[in-house]
């Protein structure tokens, strides 16, 4: 049994309650000091606890998340998009540059971070920005960042009593902490720490008016809490499930993302005429669009695309501006097409189909963006279209090829890709689509996609396994959607339902 059945992890995380002095911060007594920096006084070497907690863990979670955080900032400051590792000096002191998200509008900033190491029951990182040459920290330091001369994360477990305590470890080296330990799950289970957050402030500011800001004292909190979360994770063993950027790299992505939202976001949230939220829909679509772009980088020309069942029709404008060449079909109108056909009006097109009849030669993509009951008819369309043909579709809705939602789904099937066994309806979903793809021939990928939404697969079909399409395969597949109807727009449902109210008045 793993200590994660052992262990109810909910009881874990509810003990945060930190202890929180940013009215009147705590000066430390510790005796760990930075190596370097660049005081020009006693003072300004002070360091303040402004927060602290207990943890349920040994220090090994500890250094085991700081040096995460240490080559991925963004895990602990969203702001941030990456670090560039300058120097590490015997991994103890470390200059780094963090890169922000928005370039346009924040400065990167240069970074050192040192390791302080004394034995298994106390530890200590220090996070200190290097000022630039004639500047101050107080004009340079970017929003995302404590407006502070220091910060560190303390682990101290002297402080606290332990069921067993042997000091005979208490000069281990540095080297210790990358070794495995035979003890190690016994140690976790039984070892306790004090986590502390402490500051340098910033230089002449002796009342610590710093730590009054509320949105300092939240940030801080909040910076102090993923540290506690993340190293009762590291004591369960928790392992990410949803697995991202598996096709295309994450830079790649991130970097067309920041374009492509520099470029259409503040336009289309600010003229948004549909009822639906604009902050979730855009930067939804945003996302979508970027991931395809990669993905089509990697493609010897410029595809086509067929948008089935598109919507609000924003993926295809995106993709049609980037200069490719493709259209949207669905079901019905929407109000804003008319902005976003770009003066063609085949960009966006009404269309009810039947998609047992549907066939696209010579279009290299077909897309369903969360298309409903076409999601599962998207890999049996694109076998259809030619051996050219790919897909890619994120499933939503639980649609069956009758395009009704009364499928049985098993739940209980293991599949590593999806991180084990079952997974919720909307995994056992995604590998009913695999499957049908998967009997159309292809090659079925699989990635998460990251956007704002938590039915967020993407499943994409770009080579198949076979040079030529099994017709019978294809035609079993289609029988099962024979009963197949497509869905009714708003207008003629609200047609029928006046027709149905006058009939009832006419009985009368």
């Amino acid at each position: 049994m793993t200590e994660s059945e052992a262990v109810d992890p909910q009881s874990l995380f509810l003990q945060f309650a930190p202890n929180l002095y940013f009215d009147e911060p705590k000066r430390s007594n510790d005796p760990w000091i930075s190596k370097d920096t660049n005081t020009t006084s006693d003072q300004d070497q002070v360091w303040y606890t402004v927060a602290e907690q207990s943890v349920p863990t040994s220090i090994h979670p500890f250094w085991k998340t700081i040096k995460t955080w240490t080559n991925e900032p963004h895990l602990l400051i969203p702001p941030i998009e990456k670090a560039e590792i300058i120097s590490n000096t015997m991994d103890e002191i470390i200059q780094r540059k963090l890169i922000p998200k928005r370039k346009t509008k924040d400065a990167p900033l240069m970074e050192t971070i040192e390791y302080h190491f004394d034995g298994d029951d106390r530890g200590r990182v220090i996070y200190q920005p290097i000022v630039e040459p004639e500047k101050t920290l107080e004009t340079m330091l970017p929003f995302y960042y404590p407006k502070v001369k220091a910060y560190s994360f303390v682990y101290d477990a002297t402080s606290l009593p332990r069921r067993h305590y042997d000091d005979s470890h208490s000069n281990n080296s540095e080297e210790d902490y990358d070794h495995d330990h035979d003890n190690e799950e016994e140690e976790e289970e039984e070892k306790k720490g004090m986590l502390r957050l402490q500051i340098i402030p910033l230089p002449g500011d002796d009342q610590l008016t710093a730590m009054k800001d509320s949105k300092m004292q939240y940030a801080l909190k909040t910076i102090l809490h993923k540290l506690f979360k993340w190293c009762i994770q590291t004591r369960l063993g928790y392992k990410k499930r949803a697995q991202h950027d598996t096709l295309i790299p994450k830079e790649t992505y991130v970097t067309m993302y920041q374009y492509l939202k520099a470029k259409y976001a503040n336009d289309l949230v600010s003229n948004w005429t549909e009822k639906t939220d604009p902050q979730k829909y855009v930067f939804e679509d945003i996302g979508i669009a970027s991931y395809l772009l990669c993905l089509w980088q990697q493609e010897d020309r410029k595809p086509t695309f067929i948008d089935l069942g598109c919507g609000n029709g924003l993926l295809t404008y995106l993709l049609t501006s980037e200069g490719y060449q493709g259209y949207g079909i669905d079901v019905a109108e929407r109000k804003i097409w008319s902005k976003l056909r770009n003066g063609n009006h085949d960009q966006l097109r009404v269309e009810a189909l039947y998609p047992a009849q549907a066939v696209y030669p010579g279009i290299d993509w077909l897309i369903g963006n969360h298309a409903d009951e076409l999601v599962p008819w998207i890999p049996l369309i694109a076998a259809k279209s030619g051996a050219q043909c790919k897909f890619m579709v994120i499933p939503c809705c639980f649609y069956g090829l009758d395009g009704t939602k009364r499928l049985v789904l098993n739940t209980n099937t293991t599949d590593e890709e999806e991180g084990g066994v079952g997974g919720g309806k909307y995994k056992a979903y995604t590998r009913y689509v695999k499957e049908i793809a998967t009997q159309c021939g292809f090659q079925v990928e699989q990635d998460h996609l990251r956007i704002p939404s938590t039915k967020n697969i993407a499943i994409v079909g770009r080579k198949r396994r076979d040079e030529k399409v099994d017709m019978t395969t294809l035609r079993s597949i289609e029988t099962k959607g024979s009963t197949f109807v497509p869905r009714k727009n708003d207008r003629d449902k609200e047609l029928e339902r006046r027709e149905r109210k006058r009939s009832k008045i006419e009985k009368k």
